[in-house]
């Protein structure tokens, strides 16, 4: 009789017992997506865009340096621009777009045939060349570097679109990166391995 009291009490109490509350599944999940996040990087749009630029300035001041002099006038068939028509072509279009679009003062370092658009493509010495590119490649990033994050937001027209200072100048960077995989097949054409390549 006392055993059977006391299971019978036992079960009361087990049924009389709190209800044990359901975890909060959601806010663990919360904590664990953010620890498994990867942390935000420290650069910003304006670091980016300075980081490719530099890395595109060395690549065509080495390449052309690495280029014969006497190649320079190669082209690959007729009506194509030769290897120093490429080359000032990129300088002649890193100042001519940033000083048209962005509507910011020539550079004074630079010789105004750099960013004749009509005739620094027929600039052919080797040295000079080498000046402008470097010159057209400081200038860009001067500009970039001096650019607020409103400015860099600003409307402009870009050839006929709207479009970023931002914009713009991705297009000036993205440019560059055509023209030096061009520039990358008529060294290799020449005999040239881009000096980045070597070994």
């Amino acid at each position: 009789m006392k055993r059977r009291h006391l299971l019978l009490l036992a079960g009361m109490s087990v049924l009389t017992a709190p209800a044990c509350e359901p975890a909060d599944t959601g806010e663990a999940e919360a904590d664990a997506t953010e620890a498994a996040a990867p942390p935000p990087s420290a650069t910003t749009v304006r670091s980016e865009m300075l980081a490719d630029l530099g890395e595109l300035r060395e690549k065509y001041l080495r390449l052309a340096d690495a280029m014969p002099e006497s190649a320079y006038g190669w082209r690959p068939a007729e009506g194509v621009r030769s290897v120093s028509e490429v080359y000032m072509h990129i300088a002649a279009a890193n100042f001519g777009i940033v000083m048209s679009v962005l509507e910011v003062q020539p550079p004074t370092m630079a010789d105004p045939a750099w960013y004749d658009f009509q005739n620094a493509e027929s600039i052919a010495d080797k040295m000079t060349i080498g000046e402008a590119l470097a010159a057209s490649f400081d200038y860009v990033g001067e500009v970039i570097q001096g650019a607020s994050d409103t400015r860099l937001q600003e409307a402009v027209d870009l050839f006929g679109r709207e479009t970023s200072v931002r914009g713009a100048l991705l297009l000036v960077i993205t440019h560059c990166h055509e023209h030096l995989g061009q520039s990358i097949a008529y060294a290799r054409m020449n005999g040239v391995t881009p000096p980045w390549s070597e070994g």
